[in-house]
C-alpha cells in the first residue's frame, strides 16, 4: 500500500508546476564479462528498452573481463550481479566461496568448433593445434568439452596453444589450426572464410547470471524486480527483432548489417523460446 501511495504522489508531482522531484529507485549494478550478445544481450536490450525501469529498477552494466575480477567485485558488493559463463564461479565455490545462480541463459552449448578452411572432419585436427584465449579460462574449458564430446582427448590428441584475443589472426597466419567461439563470432568466422564443423547439440549450464547470497537475501525484492524485467526482456527479443536489432548493434559497437543479424539469429533464446526454464 505503502509503495502504491508513493507511487501515486510521484505522478501528481510529476503532472504539476511543482519543481520535478526525484521518484525513488532501486540501483542495480550488473557486471558482464563481454559485449558479445549472447552474455548480455537480453539484459542490454531491457535496460535500452526501459523494461528495468518500470520495475523501479536503475540498472548499470558494468564491464568486468576475467573470472576471479568478477567473483572479487561480487565478494566485496562492488556489483550485485554477475553475468557470464558459470566457470568462475564453479572454480571459486569449489573452494568455498558461497554464490548463487539466478538463471541460466541458455540450456545449450554455445560454442563451435571453428578451423582453417582446409580442415573439414574434427578427424582431421588429431595432431594439430588449438587456440584458446588463455589457460584456466572459459575458452580452454570449452575445447576440453567439446573435444571430449566429438572423440578427441585435449591432452593426447591435441596442443593447445594460448593466443590470447587475436584467434582469427592466429588461424590466418598458420599459427593455429582451430579455435572455439561463440555462436555469433562463429557465424561470422564462416562468412570470411573459416570453416564451422558440424556437430551435434549438447546441454549445457551456459551464460548465467550469478549473485553472493547475502546480497540477493538482503535484496529479494529488487532481484525479483530484475527478473521480471529480464523476462520482460525476453519477450521483447523474440517480439520486436528489429529494435532489438539495434540494441544489439550499440552493445556490439558496429554498423555492420550481417554481423548484427548474425547476432540477433544466432542468440540461444531462439532455441529456448518463451518460456523460462527451471534447472
Amino acid at each position: 500500500m505503502q509503495r502504491y501511495a508513493a507511487a501515486v504522489i510521484c505522478l501528481f508531482l510529476s503532472t504539476t508546476t511543482v519543481a520535478p522531484l526525484a521518484c525513488a529507485v532501486d540501483k542495480l549494478r550488473v557486471s558482464y564479462a563481454s559485449v558479445t550478445g549472447n552474455t548480455a544481450g537480453i539484459t542490454y536490450i531491457a535496460q535500452h528498452a526501459g523494461l528495468f525501469e518500470k520495475q523501479g529498477l536503475d540498472v548499470e552494466l558494468i564491464l568486468i573481463t576475467g573470472g576471479p575480477a568478477s567473483i572479487s567485485a561480487l565478494l566485496n558488493a562492488d556489483v550485485d550481479l554477475d553475468m557470464r559463463a558459470p566457470v568462475a564461479a564453479l572454480q571459486a565455490m569449489a573452494h568455498g566461496v558461497k554464490l548463487i545462480f539466478l538463471l541460466s541463459q541458455s540450456n545449450t552449448l554455445e560454442y563451435d568448433v571453428v578451423t582453417r578452411p582446409e580442415i573439414k572432419d574434427i578427424k582431421q585436427l588429431k595432431g594439430k593445434k588449438v587456440g584458446i584465449i588463455r589457460f584456466g579460462g572459459i575458452s580452454e574449458l570449452m575445447v576440453r568439452y567439446l573435444f571430449q564430446k566429438l572423440g578427441l582427448d585435449a591432452d593426447k590428441d591435441i596442443a593447445i596453444i594460448q593466443v590470447g584475443q587475436a584467434r582469427f589472426v592466429a588461424m590466418e597466419k598458420g599459427a593455429i589450426d582451430a579455435t572455439v567461439l561463440a555462436s555469433a563470432e562463429s557465424a561470422y568466422a564462416k562468412r570470411n572464410g573459416f570453416r564451422v564443423l558440424d556437430m551435434p547439440t549438447l546441454p549445457f549450464f551456459g551464460s548465467t547470471i550469478v549473485a553472493a547470497p547475502a546480497v540477493a537475501a538482503k535484496r529479494a525484492d529488487v532481484m525479483a524486480r530484475y527478473m521480471k524485467g529480464y523476462l520482460d526482456g525476453v519477450r521483447f527479443f523474440l517480439n520486436e527483432p528489429e529494435r532489438s536489432r539495434q540494441y544489439l548493434a550499440d552493445l556490439l559497437r558496429t554498423k555492420d548489417r550481417d554481423m548484427i543479424d548474425l547476432a540477433y539469429k544466432n542468440h540461444p533464446q531462439h532455441q529456448m523460446g518463451r518460456k523460462p526454464i527451471r534447472t
